[in-house]
C-alpha cells in the first residue's frame, strides 16, 4: 500500500494536460491558458482627463492668465484648443487636441456670464501632464498580459476583453464520469425501499470535481451484470470514478476492459481501499485515469479533495499542482494515528489574533454523516504521530469555497 504522498505522485506522474482549444471569454473562467496573451492596444488608448475641470495648454496655464472657454463639454467629439483657450472636461474624457493639462474647477475663477463661463482666470499655474492619464500609462501594445499556464480568474476577464482577446486558447475542461455499481442503490431523489439505500456517494464526489473546474457525467447506477457495457461509456471521459465493492465483480470487469492496475490501497483514513488504474493508447500514453472507491460520501469527498482534485488541475494545464494546504493550531484532543495518514474533519476559523484554528467536530466515523456535515475542512494528521492535546500545528485543507481553494 502507498502513502498519500506516494499515491499522489503515481497519479500525477503520467498526467498530461488535455488538448488546447479556443473558448469564449466567459467560458474561459477557471481554465488555464495554453498560449500567452499579448496586448494589442495601449491602455488607455488616448490621453484622458483624470478629473473634472478645464483642459488647457500648459504654456498658457500661468497664474493670473485669462483663458477663453470653448463651448460646452463634448466628451467624444474632437475639440481643438488653441493659444489662450480652454475646454471643459469630465473625468475619463479624451483630452482635447492641443491640451496637455487639466485645471481643477477650484483652481480657476470663471467670469460670471449667463450659462456656462466664456472666460476663466487661473488661480494657479499648471504643468504638462497635470491631472491627466497619459496614453499607455497602464499598458503598452505588444506586452505579455498573461503567460501560458495562468488560470483565468475573474479580475483577468476585463483586461483580456479590453485587448480584444475574446477567444483565448485554453486547455480543455476535464470531464469526470461517475458510475455506481450495485443492485442495492437508488438515486438520491428516490425512496429507499426494500432495504435499498440512496446513492449519496456520487453527489459527494461530483461536487468537489465541479469546484475544481471539471464537468461531471453522472452515469447513475448499473447492475454488476451490465458493468462491461457501462464501462464503454464511462471510458470516454479522461477520468472515470467507479463506486462499488472493490472485492466484487468490478476488478474483473476492469481487467477485461484492458485497464492497467497502478496501485490498490492507500495508507489513508478514510480512503484506504481506493484503487487506481489507467488505460493507455497504442503508443503507451495514458488516456484515461480510473479510480475505484468503496461506497461512502466521507471517503469519496476525502479522495476527491486529496487525489482527484490535483489530477484535474494537472489535466487542465496547471504547470504544477498548487499547495492546497496551510497550517492551523489544533484545539482539541485526538488519539495517536496508526500507520495511515488521517484526514480528520474539523471546523476551521480565525480567532481575534488572526491565527487559524482547527477544531475537531463530534464525529463517530465515516457513517456519521450528521457529524461530518458540520466540518468545513480536513486536518491531515501524519501516520504514527500524536496523540494531540491542543496547540499543536497541523496541516489543513479547506472543503469547498469560502476558505480558499482545495
Amino acid at each position: 500500500m502507498l502513502t498519500l504522498d506516494q499515491a499522489r505522485v503515481r497519479v500525477l506522474s503520467d498526467a498530461e494536460p488535455l488538448e488546447a482549444i479556443e473558448v469564449s471569454l466567459a467560458e474561459a473562467l477557471g481554465l488555464v491558458l495554453a498560449e500567452p496573451v499579448i496586448s494589442d492596444v495601449d491602455l488607455p488608448a488616448f490621453d484622458r482627463a483624470a478629473l473634472e475641470g478645464y483642459a488647457v495648454r500648459s504654456v498658457d496655464a500661468i497664474a493670473g492668465a485669462k483663458l477663453q472657454v470653448l463651448g460646452t463639454r463634448q466628451p467624444r467629439g474632437e475639440v481643438t484648443v488653441g493659444p489662450g483657450q480652454s475646454a471643459l472636461v469630465a473625468a475619463g474624457d479624451p483630452m482635447p487636441v492641443g491640451t496637455d493639462a487639466v485645471m481643477r474647477v477650484h483652481d480657476v475663477r470663471p467670469h460670471a456670464n449667463p450659462g456656462r463661463p466664456s472666460e476663466l482666470e487661473l488661480l494657479s499655474s499648471a504643468h504638462s501632464g497635470q491631472n491627466l492619464v497619459a496614453r499607455g500609462q497602464f499598458l503598452r501594445a505588444g506586452v505579455e498580459l498573461a503567460p501560458a499556464g495562468r488560470t483565468v480568474q475573474l479580475p483577468l476577464i476585463g483586461l483580456l476583453a479590453s485587448q480584444g482577446c475574446v477567444h483565448p486558447v485554453c486547455h480543455r475542461r476535464v470531464r469526470v464520469a461517475v458510475l455506481a455499481v450495485g443492485d442495492h442503490w437508488v438515486g438520491p431523489g428516490e425512496a429507499p425501499v426494500m432495504h435499498r439505500e440512496r446513492n449519496a456517494t456520487a453527489p459527494a464526489l461530483i461536487a468537489p470535481c465541479l469546484h475544481r473546474g471539471a464537468t461531471a457525467h453522472d452515469l447513475g447506477t448499473v447492475a454488476e451484470s451490465d458493468l462491461e457495457d457501462a464501462l464503454g461509456r464511462a471510458f470516454t471521459a479522461p477520468i472515470t470514478v467507479i463506486i462499488g465493492d472493490p472485492d466484487g465483480a468490478i476488478p474483473d470487469a476492469l481487467r477485461h476492459a484492458g485497464v492497467e492496475p497502478v496501485f490498490s490501497g492507500v495508507l489513508l483514513h478514510p480512503g484506504r481501499r481506493l484503487s487506481y488504474s489507467v488505460l493507455r493508447t497504442a503508443s503507451g500514453r495514458v488516456d484515461q485515469h480510473v479510480f475505484l472507491l468503496p461506497p461512502g460520501p466521507v471517503g469519496a469527498l476525502t479522495v476527491a479533495t486529496l487525489l482527484i482534485g490535483p489530477l484535474i488541475a494537472r489535466l487542465q494545464g496547471a504547470p504544477s499542482v498548487p499547495t492546497s494546504t496551510f497550517h492551523a493550531l489544533w484545539t482539541g484532543p485526538h488519539r495517536a494515528t496508526d500507520e495511515r495518514d488521517w484526514a480528520v474533519p474539523v471546523t476551521l476559523a480565525t480567532e481575534s489574533d488572526g491565527r487559524w484554528r482547527a477544531s475537531p467536530i463530534e464525529y463517530q466515523g465515516k457513517d456519521d454523516l450528521v457529524g461530518f456535515a458540520q466540518a468545513n475542512a480536513l486536518a491531515l494528521l501524519p501516520a504514527c504521530s500524536g496523540p494531540w492535546i491542543g496547540n499543536e500545528v497541523v496541516e489543513v485543507v479547506p472543503l469547498g469555497p469560502g476558505l480558499g481553494t482545495f
